[in-house]
C-alpha cells in the first residue's frame, strides 16, 4: 500500500500543477481512477482496504463528472452571452 500512497502523492502534485486546466485535470482524474481499479484487482486486500479504494475511485469519478458539468455550464453561459450581444448589436 506504500506504493499506492506514493503514486497518489505524485498524482496529487501533478493535479496541483494543472492550475485548473480542465483537460489536464481530466487526465489526472482518469489516471487516479485507473490506479484504484488496478489496486482493486489485487489479491489479499482486506474488506476495509477494498472499501477505501472503491470509495476513492468513486470520489474521483464524481470529481470528473462535476468538472465536466462545470465546463459545459460555463460554455453554455458564454454562448448565451455572445448570442445576446449579437442580438443587441443587430445586423451590420
Amino acid at each position: 500500500m506504500n506504493a499506492l500512497r506514493d503514486e497518489e502523492d505524485r498524482l496529487d502534485r501533478e493535479q496541483e500543477n494543472t492550475h485548473g486546466v480542465y483537460h489536464e485535470m481530466e487526465a489526472i482524474f482518469e489516471k487516479k481512477i485507473q490506479l484504484y481499479k488496478r489496486y482493486l484487482r489485487k489479491e489479499g486486500l482486506t474488506d476495509l482496504d477494498r472499501l477505501r479504494l472503491e470509495n476513492k475511485k468513486e470520489w474521483q469519478m464524481s470529481h470528473l463528472l462535476i468538472e465536466h458539468e462545470d465546463v459545459v455550464s460555463k460554455i453554455s453561459e458564454l454562448i448565451k452571452r455572445v448570442y445576446r450581444l449579437e442580438k443587441n448589436v443587430g445586423p451590420n
